[in-house]
C-alpha cells in the first residue's frame, strides 16, 4: 500500500516534471519507452532467480532501488542521466506495479491461502488497496503541488521535485517493513511425492478433462521441451493455455500503455488547462471508485466464473475508454471518467485467481513472471507512440485505439476461455 501510494504519486506529474524540463513530447514518450524496458529486464530477470535467492530477499532489493530512484529524480536535471535511473531504477509512468513486486507478492499470496475459495477473496482486497492508495498517492501529488507552491512559494518544477523527495521517503519506508515480512511467503523446498495418496491438485483437476488416459507419458515429456521459457513440470497442455493467455493480456497491456496516468493527465492539463492540485483531486475520485468496484468482482466470480467476470466488466470499461477525448468540456469528461471506474479494475482479481490454479506454488512465481514479462514486453512501444502523436496534436486518436484494441482482448478472452470458466472452483 506505501508502494502504490509513491507509484500514484509520482506517475500524475512524470510526463508534466519532464514537460517543464523542456523536454519534448516524442522524447517524454522515448523516456517512458526505456522506463518500461528496464521493467521487462528486470522483472523477467529477478523473477528467474526469485525462489532460488528469496522472495522476501528480492522484495528488498527492489525497495532499495525505489529509494535511489527518487533521490535522483528529486536532483539530477539532465535527460540522459534520468532515462538511466529509470532503466536500471524502479518508476512507473502508468500508475500501476513495476518490476517484480507484483509477480513475487501473487505468488505468495497463493501459497499463503489454505484454500482456492479463499483466494478470489484475497485478491479482491489486494487489488482493491493498492488501487486506493494509487489513487491516493495521486492526490497527495497534487496536495503537495499546491501547497508548496501556495505556501513556500515553490515554481512548479520544484514541487514536482518534492513530490519525488516524497516518492523516496516512501521507499525508505517500504525497505524498513519488507525486513519485517513473514518467511512464510517462501517456496517450499519439498515437494510432493507424484505417488502419495493425496487430494488431486488444481491443476490436475483443471487439465484432466483435456488430457487422455490413454495419451503416452513419452510424447508428453517431449512436448515440454518446447516449452523452455516455463517450468518444465507444466504439462504442453497447460503451457499453451498459459501462451495464449499471455498473448491476450499482451494486447491489452498495449493499449493500456497508450493511455497510462501520466499521458492522460498530461492530455487533460493540456485540453483543459486545469492545474496539478485539480488532477490530484480527479484520479484520486476515479481511483477510489474503481478500487471500491473491484472488491465486486469476488462475488461476480464465484457466481460466474473467472473469465465471463473478466470479460463481461471490461468490455463496457473499453469502449468508455474510446470516448474520452469526444466532449468538449471537463465536466463531461469527468462522467466519462467515473463512468468507467466502475468497470474498469473488476476484471484485475480474476485474472489473478484464473492464473493461480493453472500452476502448483512451487512454479508460480515463474508463471506470474512469465506473463508479467510479456504484458510488460507489449508496453514498451506504446508511450512512444503516444509522444510522437501529442507532439503532432493526435494524442486524442490513441484513446480510440487503446479503447479498440481492448474490445478486442475482451472478445478473445471470452471466446478462447469459456470452456475454462468454471471448470475449478475459485
Amino acid at each position: 500500500m506505501i508502494r502504490l501510494i509513491g507509484f500514484g504519486s509520482t506517475s500524475l506529474i512524470l510526463a508534466l516534471y519532464l514537460k517543464k524540463l523542456d523536454i519534448s513530447e516524442s522524447y517524454i514518450g522515448y523516456f517512458m519507452t526505456i522506463t518500461f524496458l528496464g521493467d521487462l529486464i528486470s522483472s523477467f530477470y529477478l523473477s528467474l532467480i526469485t525462489d532460488q535467492i528469496g522472495r522476501k530477499k528480492i522484495l528488498l532489493l527492489c525497495c532499495v532501488l525505489m529509494v535511489i530512484t527518487g533521490a535522483v529524480f528529486s536532483i539530477v536535471e539532465n535527460y540522459y542521466i534520468l532515462c538511466i535511473v529509470a532503466f536500471l531504477g524502479i518508476l512507473t509512468p502508468s500508475g500501476g506495479e513495476v518490476g517484480p513486486f507484483r509477480t513475487i507478492e501473487q505468488s505468495s499470496i497463493a501459497k499463503l491461502c489454505n484454500s482456492s475459495k479463499d483466494r478470489s477473496d484475497i485478491y479482491s482486497w489486494y487489488t482493491f488497496l493498492g488501487m486506493f492508495c494509487g489513487a491516493f498517492g495521486a492526490f497527495i501529488a497534487g496536495f503537495i503541488i499546491d501547497l508548496t507552491q501556495k505556501f513556500c512559494n515553490f515554481i512548479e518544477l520544484q514541487s514536482f521535485k518534492s513530490v519525488f523527495w516524497v516518492y523516496t521517503g516512501l521507499a525508505v519506508i517500504s525497505t524498513i517493513l519488507c525486513c519485517f515480512i513473514s518467511p512464510d511467503i517462501e517456496v517450499s523446498k519439498t515437494k510432493i511425492n507424484d505417488n502419495s495418496d493425496i487430494e488431486p491438485s488444481e491443476t490436475s483437476r483443471l487439465i484432466e478433462s483435456e488430457i487422455t488416459q490413454d495419451e503416452p507419458l513419452e510424447p508428453v515429456m517431449k512436448k515440454r521441451l518446447l516449452f523452455n521459457f516455463l517450468p518444465q513440470n507444466l504439462s504442453s497442455h497447460t503451457c499453451m493455455i498459459i501462451f495464449k493467455i499471455s498473448l491476450l493480456f499482451g494486447l491489452d497491456s498495449f493499449a493500456s500503455s497508450l493511455t497510462p496516468l501520466s499521458w492522460i493527465s498530461f492530455y487533460l492539463k493540456a485540453k483543459f488547462n486545469i492545474s496539478s492540485g485539480y488532477l490530484g483531486s480527479v484520479f484520486f475520485t476515479v481511483g477510489i471508485i474503481s478500487g471500491l468496484t473491484s472488491l465486486g468482482s469476488t462475488s461476480m466470480t464465484k457466481r460466474l466464473g473467472a473469465v465471463i467476470t473478466m470479460a463481461g466488466t471490461h468490455l463496457p470499461a473499453s469502449i468508455l475508454l474510446a470516448m474520452i477525448p469526444l466532449p468538449s468540456t471537463m465536466e463531461t469528461t469527468l462522467v466519462i471518467l467515473i463512468a468507467r471506474s466502475l468497470l474498469q479494475s473488476m476484471d484485475v482479481a480474476p485474472k489473478h485467481v484464473f492464473l493461480a490454479t493453472l500452476v502448483d506454488d512451487e512454479d508460480r512465481t515463474a508463471v506470474f513472471g512469465f506473463v508479467n514479462v510479456v504484458k510488460t514486453l507489449a508496453q514498451i512501444i506504446g508511450p512512444s507512440i503516444v509522444g510522437i502523436m501529442a507532439k503532432d496534436g493526435y494524442q486524442w486518436i490513441t484513446f480510440i485505439i487503446a479503447g479498440s484494441l481492448k474490445a478486442i482482448y475482451d472478445l478473445g478472452i471470452l471466446f478462447t476461455f469459456i470452456t475454462y470458466n468454471k471448470h475449478t472452483e475459485y
